[in-house]
């Protein structure tokens, strides 16, 4: 590194991997100087290496965190910075084997790392810092203990109060007393540092804040590491940590300075941490470098196990390296700062200075700052000398180019303070500025001097040139020019030369003019003015004379062409002419004069040529006489003439039956009286003649046109009355037409033709062919274009047709549009009707199923209806908004009470009763063996299908007694003692009660028109209003079905007091006949009305439609019912068991004595005996113990008989969902549209 400069050294990056010496102790002078204040007891001084060592560091512009190490001489610490250093070809820091202490003084390297490259050396998680930019470097140390404990205080305290991370490397184990001492160094360096009055308060910095000297603790982290160490399973980080700085027990003052060392130690660091590095050196590296074959160790001459140690240690300091070191509040130690810093601090050392480490920082930065000062000072000497080194420099030139080298060196002083904050920067470059700006002033006035002296000498060169400009601008004879343009030529050339002058002493300085060099230039043009002024009278004095002899001439010629062309009689005029040219000429002479004459004696040449004009004047006058006596005759004979042409003009503009022409038109005298002046204009007259001749006509046609008006008003008004009543006949009968026209048009729905836009223009057609009428009528009433009387009324009955016209079109697609209407009503009625019915009926197994249904309908109601698609789609929508979600709650409630194994189609009564027995048939056998019946027992009659063995017998006492079926279980054994009597169980006497309705909603739907009537009405002269229809009260009757097993329905709005009745006669159907399908009717009673108030057109036969639409109102309901039965046994008989009673002997039937006649009773016996309540009754006979049984003592022996008993009291073994409407007609609406009798017509759709 010899020879370099610091930039050197940075610009070789990586490659340079050398440690240089920073700080360094030397022996101080013997001989004290008496001005040094430094006390003559210091043997060492500190010296910081500035060149290249400080001034390399200060290159470092970004936050800077230095890890340095202390510790005892020869621990290997240059061997621990080179491997956290992450070398592996070179080593940062000079290592010795031999047992001499190697490094001196401070040591810093070149290399410079980010954090993250550093926190990844050996391919561990990257650790970013809290601030962008932080760099990481390393700072070796000399072996502490060497000299003494001062000498090693002042050398680290610098590294101490700098560094981020403050490693102490111990070799060996833990030997608490030696290495307390040893850092005891680093508590005297705080003492030191506090007495210099940074002691921070009582409370401790906040967690994770960078810690200053003034708010934290003094110093960065700490890091001790037992390097070398030999591991074992007792000491650890733990152990090691809290052997090493838990307080322990003052029994002495060596404890007691320990315990003291400890407390300083915890307060003056912001963490103390423990890291051991165990002793694992590969042996052959070991050998190698006794050898002398290896220079220096590497991360990879240990084993994999030092490796896990050292990631922890490294992950540590990542961790601890993450913000910046701090000695004032918020600025964080850049290079810069830290370079600037140390001179300060080693001087504060050497002088045994209070180390207040804000104000030396303070101190460090103003020196910093004053030394860029002198060097921005030099800098800008240099600049002058080079900016007056040219001869002739403007001032604004001179001020450019020192601003601007002004500018790069304020720049230049702003980046080698970068690394200061913002504001100190700013501050410096301002202090800069302001300098600079006095020594401008001083460089301007010296090169103002110098451009003075330029500017007199160009001063003489202008002068010297006037004679030649002169020349440019007069010529040498003939000058005419004006005495104002003489002079103004002169102040021309003043003010160029003037100019010329100013403009060259602008472009150097104002300030550089001469004084008076104005008036010097115009002395020197003076002399030559008089010259020029003579030449200029002699040259206008030649041009005046040529002048005067042409004007002279030209009055002569044309006096001499006004005697020609003057009319014979007018004397007068012809003297007034002359005059008049003679003026002219005089004002032409003299306006020339004035515009081109440009000397001082102007009126004296016009006074001349007045004279001469006047005397030319008189000699041309001419003579001429003409006899005015003839042309006056034949003017007044033309005169007479054309008066009469006008008055026939007058008499001819009326005709009968025509519309007149406007009275001015009419009365228009132009042409007339343009042939009166072209008479005299074809004969000369004078214009005093023409005038008069004029003014007498005028007044002639004044009076006729005053007499003519009473005329013009009356045929105006006979006009008007002839045109309105033409008009006024023709318009109702055009009207008429067209309706008659549009009454032939079919509304026949069943053409494929009739469509509304075929009607559209057929309608358009009619109205068309009507105006073409009306257009051929006006043109046989003689109008005019534009007639102010024919216009008003035209278009008055014009407007009154088209409105007429419109109503009929419009009223004709109208009546299109009612008929689809009515049409497409009647077809939807009759495809819905199917869907609703199917519904009712159960037909549809899903709602998909109902969907396909109405898909299908609305196909064949789109493919069948009439007119616009969009209003069939919404009549369909709209019934199916107001239907289909009714229709779907009716399709779910029926798939959701249907019965497994009972389908709707198959609904039958005997179905069901099988399906209740095989609920009960297994509890009843149970029962029936528990009782001792002959071959009975629990599931002996599984699978059995019941006989249906008929109706039972009505009982004449009982009238209200259902009919119903009776099912047997036939009991077949396979053998054993009398076999042909097992016990078979017969079921009878059914009942159905009703457990729960649950109603739908009722279903609206209108049905097909029963028929359609139509009433023809003659034609009346004027519209008619007629009562169609009428109000009446219909008896209906309205009808109970119901069926077994399937389900409910919805639909929309029913008439009030209907359900309430609905539901009473329906329960009363349940208690009628028992069998599969049974129906109920209620008469019921509403009025209807088909009245309706229409209006029948005039002027044609009217034909009014009425269809009558029923509407039928279905209720649908859902009733939950239990079918219960009686149960006997039949053909058995009961068990014998050695015979007794049932109490004495369990083998024996269950009855008791007084029942039992014999050992063994047949059922055909007692029948009455056999016989049982109702299946879910039967408990309540067992729980009272009724006769003929000894319920008690069996369901005492049998404690299974009590179950099967409360079985058969389960209603879910009973229950079926029966579903029926109740159904009938409720109401009426008509549908009344009237059509005219000639106008084919389709209302209905074909069945």
């Amino acid at each position: 590194m010899a020879g370099l400069t610091a930039e050197g050294i940075a610009a070789l990056g990586d490659e340079a991997s050398h440690s240089m010496r920073w700080l360094d102790m030397s022996l101080s002078d013997s001989s004290s100087n008496p001005t040094d204040p430094r006390p003559a007891r210091q043997a060492y001084a500190l010296k910081v290496i500035e060149d290249p060592t400080n001034n390399f560091v200060r290159l470092v512009k970004d936050p800077l965190n230095l890890i340095s190490v202390m510790g005892p001489a020869r621990s290997g610490k240059s061997t621990l910075m080179n491997v956290l250093a992450g070398c592996t070809t070179t080593e940062l820091f000079a290592t010795y084997p031999g047992m001499e202490t190697f490094t001196k003084g401070i040591q810093i390297p070149t290399r410079v790392l980010t954090l993250p490259q550093f926190s990844s050396l050996e391919g561990e998680t990257t650790v970013d810092s809290s601030t962008e930019n932080v760099k990481v470097t390393f700072v070796d140390t000399e072996g502490q203990g060497a000299i003494g404990d001062n000498y090693d205080m002042d050398l680290f305290s610098p590294a101490l109060v700098t560094s981020r991370v403050v490693i102490y490397n111990r070799t060996g184990g833990l030997l608490t007393e030696e290495i307390l001492s040893q850092l005891g160094m680093m508590t005297q360096a705080a003492q030191r540092v506090r007495a210099g009055g940074n002691a921070r308060s009582d409370d401790s910095a906040s967690p994770g804040t960078s810690g200053t000297a003034a708010t934290g603790p003094l110093f960065g982290h700490l890091f001790i590491i037992f390097n070398q160490f030999r591991t074992n399973k007792v000491d650890t980080v733990t152990t090691l940590k809290n052997a090493l700085m838990n307080q322990e027990p003052e029994t002495d003052s060596n404890s007691t300075n320990r315990n003291n060392i400890r407390k300083l130690l915890t307060s003056v660091f912001e963490s103390i941490q423990v890291f051991i590095l165990p002793d694992s050196l590969k042996s052959e590296a070991r050998d190698d470098l006794a050898d002398g074959i290896k220079d220096f160790i590497l991360l990879s001459d240990f084993t994999p196990k030092y490796l896990e140690y050292f990631k922890l240690l490294r992950d540590g300091l990542s961790k601890a390296l993450v913000s910046p070191r701090e000695l004032t509040t918020g600025v964080p130690l850049t290079g810069g700062t830290i370079a600037d810093f140390m001179p300060s601090f080693a001087d504060a050392i050497n002088r045994s200075q209070p180390l207040n480490l804000p104000s030396i920082f303070e101190l460090s930065q103003n020196n910093a700052l004053n030394k860029i000062q002198i060097t921005f000072t030099n800098a800008l000497s240099i600049v002058s000398d080079s900016i007056l080194s040219d001869p002739a420099l403007s001032t604004q030139l001179l001020s450019t180019k020192f601003d601007s080298n002004v500018t790069l060196l304020l720049s230049q002083l702003a980046n080698s303070i970068s690394y200061m904050p913002i504001d100190t920067v700013k501050s410096a470059q301002d202090e800069a500025s302001n300098s600079a700006a006095a020594v401008k002033v001083n460089l301007i006035a010296t090169n103002l001097s110098r451009i003075k002296t330029l500017m007199s000498t160009s001063l003489t060169n202008l002068i010297s040139s006037i004679e030649t400009e002169l020349l440019k601008v007069f010529p040498a004879n003939n000058i005419l020019q004006s005495p104002t343009d003489i002079d103004n030529a002169f102040i021309t050339l003043f003010n160029s030369l003037s100019s010329t002058l100013k403009t060259k002493g602008d472009m150097y300085d104002p300030q550089a003019l001469p004084s008076g060099y104005e008036a010097a230039i115009q002395s020197a043009l003076d002399m030559h003015k008089s010259s020029i002024q003579s030449k200029a009278a002699s040259s206008w004095g030649v041009w005046a004379t040529d002048l005067t002899q042409a004007s002279i001439k030209a009055l002569t010629d044309t006096l001499a062409t006004l005697g020609r062309n003057t009319q014979v009689g007018n004397d007068s005029q012809y003297t007034t002419s002359a005059t008049s040219v003679c003026n002219t000429e005089k004002s032409a002479f003299g306006q020339k004069l004035d515009n081109e004459y440009l000397w001082s004696n102007k009126q004296d040449k016009k006074d001349f040529f007045a004279t001469s004009a006047d005397n030319a004047m008189n000699t041309q006058k001419a003579l001429w006489l003409k006899n005015e006596e003839d042309v006056k005759a034949s003017l007044n004979i033309i005169f007479e003439a054309l008066k009469q042409t006008y008055v026939m003009q007058l008499q001819n503009s009326i005709v009968p039956q025509s519309e007149p022409q406007s009275f001015t038109t009419i009365t228009n005298p132009t042409l007339i009286k343009d042939a009166l002046l072209l008479f005299c204009s074809q004969n000369s007259l004078s214009t005093t003649m023409t005038i008069k001749i004029g003014t007498d006509f005028d007044v002639f046609v004044a009076e006729k046109k005053s007499n003519f008006v009473t005329t013009y008003n009356l045929a105006c008004d006979t006009y008007k009355g002839y045109i309105s009543g033409e008009l006024a006949a023709q318009v109702p009968l055009i009207l008429q037409a067209c309706r008659n026209q549009l009454d032939l048009i079919d509304l026949n729905l069943d053409s494929p033709t009739t469509t509304r836009d075929q009607i559209t223009v057929t309608s358009n057609a009619a109205v068309t062919d009507a105006k073409n009428k009306f257009t051929l009528a006006k043109g046989k009433l003689n109008t005019l274009p534009n007639g102010t009387i024919s216009s008003t009324v035209i278009q008055t009955y014009q407007l009154q047709l088209d409105m007429g016209l419109e109503l009929d079109r419009k009223a004709k697609v109208d009546k299109y549009d009612e008929v689809v209407s009515v049409y497409n009503k009647a077809l939807l009625t009759e495809l819905v009707i199917p869907i609703v019915d199917q519904t009712l009926a159960n037909n549809f197994t899903s709602t998909g199923a109902l969907d396909t249904s109405i898909t299908r309908q609305l196909m064949f109601f789109i493919a069948r209806k009439k007119g616009e698609q969009a209003l069939a789609q919404a009549k369909w929508d709209e019934w199916k908004t107001r239907t289909y979600p009714a229709l779907v709650e009716v399709v779910q409630r029926n798939n959701s009470y249907r019965v497994d194994g009972l389908d709707g189609n198959l609904a039958a009564t005997k179905a069901i009763q099988e399906h209740v027995i095989g609920n009960i048939n297994e509890d009843c056998c149970s029962m029936g063996g528990d009782l001792g019946m002959s071959y009975l027992y629990s599931s002996r009659l599984d699978g059995v299908k019941p006989q249906d063995m008929g109706m039972s017998v009505t009982d004449p006492t009982k009238p209200s007694q259902q009919n119903s079926r009776t099912m047997r279980l036939n009991n077949s054994p396979g053998g054993g003692y009398d076999a042909n009597h097992s016990t078979n169980l017969e079921f009878f006497d059914w009942v159905v009660e009703v457990s729960e309705i649950i109603w739908g909603k009722p279903i609206i739907t209108d049905l097909k028109p029963l028929k359609l009537d139509t009433t023809e009405y003659p034609a009346q002269a004027t519209p008619m209003t007629v009562i169609i229809g009428s109000i009446s009260a219909v008896t209906t009757t309205v009808t109970d079905s119901q069926s077994w097993g399937v389900n409910a329905g919805v639909e929309v709005g029913y008439k009030f007091g209907v359900k309430d009745e609905w539901e009473t006669n329906m329960k009363a159907t349940f208690n009628g006949n028992f069998s599969n399908i049974s129906t109920h009717s209620e008469s019921s009673t509403y009025t209807t009305s088909t009245s309706a108030q229409i209006t029948l057109p005039a002027n044609r036969v009217n034909c009014v439609n009425q269809m009558v639409f029923d509407q039928r109102t279905s209720l649908p309901y859902t009733a939950r019912v239990r079918v219960v039965p009686k149960l006997r046994f039949q053909n058995g008989y009961t068990i014998y068991g050695g015979g007794g009673s049932y109490a004495s002997n369990p083998g024996t039937a269950a009855r008791k004595p007084a029942f039992k006649r014999s050992d063994r009773v047949y059922c055909s016996n007692a029948k009455s005996t056999f016989e049982f309540r109702r299946t879910d009754e039967i408990r309540d006979d067992a729980l009272s113990n009724a006769d003929p049984w000894e319920w008690a003592l069996c369901m005492q022996r049998n404690p299974y008989l009590r179950s099967s008993l409360d079985n058969l009291t389960q209603a879910s073994n009973y229950e079926v969902f029966v579903k029926g409407k109740w159904e009938g007609i409720t109401g009426k609406y008509a549908v009344t549209t009237v059509t005219p009798k000639n106008t084919l017509t389709t209302l209905l759709p074909p069945s």
